[in-house]
């Protein structure tokens, strides 16, 4: 049985959006001998009545339902909140953990690392049109890291608590793992460590018009909310090089999947659903640019 390093303790956050079955990554945990305790436990934050809750409580998780229509943010930022464990991992329910995750965990938390992630591995096969979420939003986190990427999943992160925002912030404004990160590195200057044995699979469902509202809701809230943070550059030039986001955007979810070749054949055979993503997430950061968000911070799954 792994075992907690001395002076860790761990806290799962896991978010449900929508009408998700957890049972795929309640076994996935327990088949790497995952186990609930003083120093472990998981915080499942949902907004929508879950398939089998009583199999849930009856594994020790700790169910925090949301009420009206929160977005995918609040849920992330409502499980951190309810966390007292020192360190906090960000996980999505439809994305459960692969082989080995568990003790590749334990062990980078034994090296003393502040902040970490994993990689993202596709779930689905390149024929199958919702590969198109993993294209356009963690084709860059297949394994192996490539040097040149500097983001990080947020369905694969770890950090201790404390580097975090207040509860009462993250259950008002939800947690954003871009924004973290930014200030991370300009405030404390720490930038998150890779452990690419520590992988989750993406197997999100999606439905098309869903998928494109959520990546224009993506999208306006980023572009709304990038200038509340220094170093960026002026929104004027965010507005005026926003005509030219769907091809860079496109030519950078190429740069990522041609690093692979499953990916390769993904992209294009998808190319029509990659590029009407990209418009959908770059119209959304124009008028996040011009008008502000809206509703769009709280509406995003």
């Amino acid at each position: 049985m792994s075992t907690v390093p001395p002076g860790a303790s761990i806290s799962l956050c896991v978010v449900a959006k929508g009408g998700c079955d957890p049972a795929p990554f309640l076994t996935a945990l327990r088949e790497q001998d995952f186990r609930i305790g003083a120093d472990v436990d998981v915080h499942l934050a949902h907004d929508e009545p879950l398939a089998d809750p009583a199999a849930l409580d009856a594994a020790g998780w700790q169910l925090h339902r949301c009420g009206g229509q929160p977005s995918i943010l609040r849920l992330w930022g409502t499980a951190i909140a309810a966390s007292t464990q020192r360190y906090v991992v960000t996980m999505d329910v439809e994305c459960p953990p692969d082989k080995g995750w568990w003790s590749n965990l334990l062990r980078e938390l034994g090296t003393g690392t502040r902040v970490f992630t994993g990689p993202v591995a596709p779930g689905w096969p390149p024929s199958e049109w919702m590969i198109v979420g993993y294209l356009v939003e963690y084709a860059q986190f297949h394994r192996p890291h490539h040097p040149s990427v500097h983001e990080v999943p947020g369905i694969n992160f770890a950090c201790e608590r404390a580097l975090l925002d207040s509860n009462d912030v993250l259950r008002e404004r939800g947690w954003f793992k871009t924004f973290t990160l930014w200030r991370l590195a300009r405030e404390q200057n720490i930038v998150a460590s890779r452990c690419d044995e520590m992988q989750v699979v993406f197997r999100r469902k999606l439905e098309p018009r869903s998928f494109l509202r959520r990546r224009y809701l993506h999208g306006r809230c980023f572009g709304a909310c990038r200038h509340q943070h220094p170093g960026q550059p002026p929104r004027w030039a965010c507005v005026l090089f926003a005509p030219a986001l769907p091809v860079l955007r496109c030519a950078r979810v190429w740069r990522a999947a041609a690093r692979h070749a499953d990916l390769r054949l993904a992209y294009w055979r998808q190319l029509h659903w990659v590029v009407l993503s990209e418009i959908a997430w770059s119209w959304g950061e124009f008028l996040g640019y011009l008008l502000g968000a809206g509703d769009a911070c709280d509406r995003l799954d």
